[in-house]
């Protein structure tokens, strides 16, 4: 009867570390935070750093990046035990005056390493895995001014793409119209010109270009774009693909959600290529009613073996955030971008529904009892369930 009972307790110890394993050790929230100029100066942001594993580490913060000089840490290192799950620590931001003639986009990298060592001070020894979060401060030109990005979809009807070409106004004066041609190249070959539809652009605002190709085919391609706004011109280019997904994400979900707290996603990425996948990780953009970019968060990145699948997590501080519905845009990135979701994020105040085109791909209610915990629950109760047994079976034994 022992040799069984060690067997029991052998076979439940694997199936909590089978558990574990799939849990990244460590997290960083907010994984962006964008400010304007104005707004910058005196501010203080305050980050979480987890500890999804609960072992036992010490971290290494640091600032790196054009900004670096001009931000102050809270913490420059913290110990972990095997009972904290995160810890808090925060920057201040005090902005030179001369960076108000320098507009665009300025940035830094607030940078946590986990060390196998003890942190010390101006010293880390054995650093292993990194975590990071942006910092972006816009400085608004005094006229006009863009920034524009193309995305590239799959349209509805599966038998052309839709090209999307996001144009955010970064002056302080209104767009009247902004119009894009997108020229689209076979090798030194171009086989398309698209325009798309023409819209104004209030300061600050962000509004969509779109266009359709209708006779894509699989294959490599470059698209160069010309965005025209009020007599002014930028221009950009992009390489893309169509054919078959590298990688696809098969669900996402949220366990024990409230709002106001830190939303963790679980992100069950699939390799459907026949080769190895090396630093993946997912970035997710949340924005609000007027499409402004309200969250911007990205996991730790994994290598995901061919033909396999992997859990990301990535961390949404939905401090502040009210109940409703926000559009969402998830991407899977390597080398390049190897997948690109548009969402919807359902926000109620316990529960945090992630809906995908048409259908719901990951919903769990924040007062319900995650897997994770389900199972260790289980593991507990039925290791328990062992010991009371096997006690019992000794006492009869005595007294026969």
């Amino acid at each position: 009867m022992k040799k069984y009972f060690v067997i029991i307790c052998l076979i439940i110890s694997l199936m909590l570390l089978m558990v574990i394993q799939n849990v990244n050790a460590l997290g960083l929230a907010p994984g962006r935070t964008t400010l304007e100029y104005e707004q910058a100066s005196d501010t203080e942001v305050k980050l979480s750093v987890f500890n999804s594993e609960y072992k036992q580490m010490s971290v290494k913060i640091l600032v790196q990046g054009e900004l670096a000089d001009y931000i102050t840490l809270s913490e420059t290192y913290m110990n972990f035990s095997s009972l904290d799950y995160s810890k808090e620590f925060s920057y201040k931001i005090k902005l030179p005056e001369d960076l108000e003639n320098k507009p665009g986009l300025h940035t830094a990298e607030i940078v946590v390493l986990e060390g196998s060592e003890e942190a010390e001070k101006g010293t880390y020894v054995g650093a292993t895995v990194a975590v990071v979060s942006q910092i972006y401060v816009y400085v608004f030109c005094p006229g006009k001014c863009i920034e524009a990005d193309l995305n590239i979809l799959d349209s509805k009807e599966g038998a052309s793409l839709d090209l999307i070409v996001p144009v955010i106004n970064r002056g302080k004066m209104k767009i009247e119209e902004a119009k894009a041609v997108i020229e689209i190249y076979s090798g030194e070959e171009k086989i398309e010109t698209l325009e798309t539809n023409a819209n104004p652009i209030e300061p600050r605002m962000r509004t969509e270009l779109s266009a359709q190709w209708q006779n894509k085919k699989q294959g490599n391609y470059k698209a160069k774009v010309q965005v025209f706004y009020d007599g002014e011109k930028t221009t950009f280019e992009k390489e893309f693909s169509v054919g078959e997904e590298i990688a696809g994400v098969k669900r996402v979900w949220v366990n024990d959600f409230v709002l106001g707290g830190i939303a963790q996603f679980r992100i069950l990425v699939e390799n459907k290529w026949n080769k190895d996948l090396t630093d993946v990780f997912a970035n997710l953009i949340v924005y609000d009613a007027g499409h402004n970019e309200i969250s911007n968060v990205k996991s730790a990145s994994e290598n995901i073996p061919a033909l396999s699948e992997k859990e990301l997590l990535a961390y949404w501080d939905t401090k502040g955030v009210e109940q409703g519905e926000y559009d969402g845009k998830l991407m899977i990135i390597s080398q390049k971008k190897l997948a690109d979701n548009d969402l919807v994020l359902r926000v109620n105040e316990n529960s945090l529904e992630v809906l995908g085109v048409g259908q719901v791909i990951g919903s769990v209610e924040g007062e319900g009892i995650g897997i994770t915990k389900l199972l260790i629950g289980l593991v507990v109760i039925l290791l328990i369930g062992n010991i009371i047994w096997f006690v019992f079976y000794k006492r009869m034994k005595k007294k026969k």
